[in-house]
């Protein structure tokens, strides 16, 4: 087998097992320069092999045979800190109240419903999120738990923080 191609074979099995990744951390994960990796990264996303998806200013990367989109866009929101912690508490609880949600919060929920991953009503002083579907999302974070399980952690830490 050519170096290229088991340089590819292990790009995709990376973004195949942490869906949504972004380059620099593609890089730190393979210890590939900038030059090689932006290469291979193109040539399997011209073949179809790999899928990106611009986030504010970061462009993920998903493979084309592991991901359904809604993963694809579960993975993205994923990899956003606040959104990460809105699916949580949703995912725990059915439902998840937030109090005085702020004009960043209210994106990050339009982007969500947007993406027909949730819905949310707005009340006077909260917003109730409810996803579209609870087992859809615990089955992702089940697939990809150890691609988000420290981040996970950590977002379960500072809930229990905050009670």
């Amino acid at each position: 087998m050519k170096e290229n191609d088991t340089f590819r074979t292990k790009l995709i099995e990376i973004i195949t097992q942490n869906p949504g990744l972004h380059f620099r951390e593609l890089q730190r994960r393979t210890g590939a320069a900038v030059g090689k990796l932006d290469y291979h990264l193109y040539q399997l996303e011209r073949k179809g092999e790999i899928y990106s998806m611009k986030d504010e200013h970061l462009v993920r990367y998903f493979s084309s045979t592991a991901d359904t989109m809604l993963e694809r866009r579960m993975a993205l929101h994923m990899r956003n800190q606040a959104s990460k912690e809105i699916l949580i508490r949703a995912a725990l609880d059915g439902k998840s109240e937030i109090r005085n949600p702020g004009a960043r919060i209210i994106r990050i929920l339009d982007a969500m419903k947007d993406d027909n991953i949730i819905s949310y009503e707005m009340g006077a002083d909260m917003v109730r999120v409810t996803l579209n579907d609870k087992d859809a999302i615990i089955k992702f974070l089940k697939r990809y738990s150890k691609s988000f399980i420290d981040s996970i952690a950590y977002s379960i830490f500072k809930m229990l923080d905050e009670l």
